[in-house]
């Protein structure tokens, strides 16, 4: 019963995404275009306002990942794939979420290993999926705390992998919870649709990397992707 009416959802969900996406779109894309015209004068703009414009372009980013992670969730694609450098993928997400974490005083500190190889994969799929991550962990950190982005090279059985993980410390999760985070529809908010870790579970698995999480009720938790070089070149 429980499989059958996860299904139900997806059906329903799908019928209603085309819709919803166009009706969504075209009011972004007119407010993208003022911005992106207010962008090209910014030399005739003062400071504060060239700083809206700029932050208001990064919620625009936002919000389009938004919509993609509800398309992503609802069908799979046969994107190309692109030679991809981890920490400048890393460095475009955090260009678009700062402005969050800063309203909340959340400080990101990067570890990332120097001389990373670069993955063959989906560009814009890993963009969300470390999007998704951060958002994440920045809604579930405590104000003017930090949170850990770190990426290395890992040797296992002969196996060299790229892990990329996001440590908060935030409220971490329930025992209970931690077998249904990774759901299609499961989430502890208030608000939400809890959609978004499942999109970077099924995005992480097309882009043949793997997803996991640990996670201490009180303490923190940190996410991980995990890519095989040695599958990836």
């Amino acid at each position: 019963m429980n499989d059958l009416t996860q299904e139900n959802k997806l059906l329903l969900l799908g019928k209603l995404t085309a819709g919803l996406v166009h009706e969504i779109r075209n009011p972004l894309s007119a407010i993208k275009l003022n911005l992106d015209y207010m962008k090209m004068a910014e030399d005739d703009l003062p400071t504060d306002l060239k700083e809206i414009v700029s932050e208001s372009l990064d919620s625009f980013e936002q919000v389009n990942f938004l919509i993609e992670d509800v398309l992503d969730f609802t069908r799979k694609s046969t994107d190309k794939t692109h030679q991809v450098s981890v920490p400048h993928i890393t460095d475009k997400c955090l260009k678009i979420i700062l402005t969050t974490a800063r309203t909340k005083g959340v400080s990101i500190v990067k570890e990332i290993s120097e001389n990373l190889p670069v993955l063959n994969v989906n560009k814009n799929k890993l963009m969300q999926i470390f999007l998704n991550i951060l958002n994440n962990a920045i809604e579930a950190s405590k104000e003017k705390s930090n949170i850990i982005i770190r990426s290395f090279l890992e040797e296992c059985n002969g196996v060299t992998a790229l892990v990329w993980q996001v440590q908060d410390f935030g409220i971490g999760m329930k025992p209970e919870d931690k077998a249904k985070v990774l759901s299609g529809f499961f989430t502890t908010k208030s608000k939400g649709h809890g959609i978004g870790l499942g999109v970077c579970k099924s995005l992480t698995e097309e882009l043949n990397g793997e997803m996991f999480f640990d996670s201490e009720f009180g303490i923190g938790t940190t996410f991980s992707v995990k890519f095989n070089i040695n599958n990836n070149l």
